[in-house]
């Protein structure tokens, strides 16, 4: 049932991100449209088969290593974004990766942690999840304008909120 579940969120970030491409949006040239929906295709295709691994993946720790895949690859998308100054486009995917981390990576973290013995490989390969989770939210943030008209949208305002949160849900990993 949780490999559903996790497919499911898989599938709502795809064709949201593909529903956001289509006509309607206000403002887009026809140049401009075509460029999101080529981009949204070519993340819906990443997202989709990421879905696959992560519902192949044996165990939690394997389901977690391919959500943290899923929120990287989501942080490249986040990060053009921003480089356009996109703000309702990092908004969008600032949700995207609070639903993979929340909803993906951290129930399947927590069963693997729970479920690794101090000392064994599987316990050093949480610690190191951990870590990589940890530094991919924190480098997020760090993406975010601190100054300039982009710093003042209301929408990135929200985005750092969301990501903070993120971040106290996922927690300091141990040092």
């Amino acid at each position: 049932m949780k490999i559903r579940h996790l497919l499911s969120l898989f599938a709502i970030a795809a064709v949201s991100l593909l529903a956001s491409a289509q006509p309607g949006n206000s403002g887009l040239t026809a140049h401009e449209k075509l460029q999101l929906l080529q981009a949204n295709r070519d993340l819906l295709e990443d997202l989709l088969d990421q879905g696959v691994r992560v519902a192949d993946a044996n165990t939690p720790l394997d389901r977690a290593g391919e959500c943290q895949r899923s929120t990287d690859r989501l942080a490249r998308e986040f990060r053009e974004a921003l480089a356009r100054s996109d703000a309702d486009r990092a908004d969008e995917i600032g949700d995207h990766v609070e639903k993979i981390v929340v909803d993906g990576f951290l129930p399947n973290f927590e069963t693997a942690r729970r479920d690794s013995k101090p000392g064994s490989p599987d316990y050093e390969r949480v610690q190191a999840m951990h870590r990589d989770a940890a530094a991919s939210i924190d480098k997020l943030t760090a993406s975010l304008p601190s100054d300039g008209p982009l710093a003042k949208s209301k929408r990135l305002q929200q985005v750092r909120e969301k990501l903070a949160d993120t971040s106290n849900k996922l927690g300091k990993p141990a040092e």
